[in-house]
């Protein structure tokens, strides 16, 4: 019995030690797994950054870097699937990350201007070379800008900072309730609220859209705020009784131009020599400057006309409507007879063609055959909100107003 109780104890001791060699091992090989891991950590990679200068071709650049010739080459030929490396602006700049003990590279990423993403061109685990499009993390802030009209809107919100894209838009807006040529006034007033996305590690900023904006006159005051409807796929802009600022047609085919001339039965033509009714609005402007469809409609014709119009576009709309475009230097894509068009296209570009002393667009609309003046045609509202999005739309018309009297 003894002996039993004895071989009982002998064999546990030898499980006992058994065990203990096992789980003495196991942690030796994690305490080596551990240090292999910390020895790759701290194996850190040494960052090289170049910025593009004026003047700069990005294949001369990587000359004077720590690549190697036949890398830069492999790196060159990667971008090129993704960039145009012989367009390579000023204030691009990439970054190569190189192995802090080998000195072999590991990563290049280009920051092209104005995106939210990079390219990085990186060695994969088969030793190849690849290229990536990869986001940058961003930041959406809201901005807000305020402003007194003494030149033009275009002066007044670029002394606030509001970026060009911003500027567009609050134009486009407004486009079927203000010509901000004709309509513009010393002492009229702007207010703003809009978003902006803040790119990482670019320190750039990319505009989105306006939230909310604000013209105001002498007379009148006028709103505009974004919303998107529950059924819509996309939003657009109502006023603060949640009517739509889009008519039928804009109140202009061109923005940023000044008229040099109006519409007249009689007028000194300066070619021709002598007087004759002019049915339509000169918009002068420099050549090239895009030209857009008022509204909706049917290209019939697109061609060069030996009346005087150069080459000209005519658009048939709806209810006996039609919009001429005349001394166009070209056309836009797709822009040909039976085309259909949508409002704010571009159908051609300011140019001089036909008898014009100077870039500048002819512009006239008829209506049910006749010819009538532009600017002093009314533009009615198209839409309103439903009794579903009214409620919500309220909501965000009286935040927006808030913030407008606090600024």
């Amino acid at each position: 019995m003894k002996f039993t109780q004895i071989k009982i104890t002998f064999f546990i001791f030898i499980i006992i030690i058994s065990f203990s060699m096992v789980t003495n091992a196991k942690l030796t090989f994690a305490k080596k797994n551990i240090n292999n891991e910390s020895n790759i950590s701290q194996n850190k990679l040494d960052t090289e950054r170049v910025t593009i200068k004026q003047g700069d071709i990005l294949t001369s650049t990587l000359n004077n870097t720590r690549l190697s010739s036949k890398d830069s080459m492999e790196i060159v030929k990667q971008l090129k699937k993704l960039l145009n490396v012989n367009h390579c602006m000023p204030g691009d700049f990439y970054e190569i990350l190189y192995d802090s003990k080998t000195g072999e590279w590991k990563n290049f990423r280009y920051y092209p201007p104005g995106v939210s993403y990079y390219l990085l061109t990186k060695i994969s685990n088969n030793n190849k070379v690849k290229i990536e499009k990869k986001e940058l993390s961003t930041v959406i802030k809201k901005h807000k800008a305020k402003g007194t009209i003494y030149a033009s809107l275009w002066v007044a919100m670029t002394s606030q900072n509001v970026p060009l894209k911003i500027i567009h838009s609050f134009a486009d807006i407004f486009a079927w309730k203000i010509d901000f040529l004709t309509d513009t006034k010393q002492g009229d007033s702007f207010k703003i609220i809009y978003e902006v996305e803040e790119i990482n590690k670019k320190n750039t900023n990319l505009p989105l859209k306006i939230i909310a904006a604000q013209y105001k006159t002498s007379s009148k005051t006028y709103n505009a705020f974004y919303f998107k409807s529950k059924n819509s796929k996309k939003g657009s802009y109502f006023n603060e009784n949640g009517k739509s600022l889009e008519s039928a047609f804009l109140k202009s085919p061109l923005q940023f131009r000044i008229i040099t001339s109006y519409f007249t039965t009689s007028r000194f033509h300066p070619i021709l020599k002598y007087s004759r009714p002019h049915l339509g609005i000169d918009y002068a402007a420099p050549k090239g400057t895009p030209v857009s469809t008022i509204g909706d409609g049917v290209v019939i014709k697109a061609q060069y006309n030996k009346g005087g119009f150069g080459n000209l576009v005519i658009i048939k709309h709806i209810n006996g409507y039609e919009t001429y475009y005349g001394h166009l230097s070209k056309y836009g894509k797709g822009i040909k007879k039976g085309a259909r068009v949508t409002q704010g296209q571009t159908i051609g570009y300011v140019g001089s063609t036909g008898l014009a002393t100077g870039p500048h667009l002819d512009f006239r609309i008829k209506h049910n055959g006749e010819f009538f003046n532009f600017l002093k045609m009314k533009h009615p509202s198209q839409t309103i909100l439903t009794n579903e999005d009214k409620k919500n739309f309220k909501e965000k018309v009286k935040v927006s107003l808030n913030e407008f009297e606090k600024q």
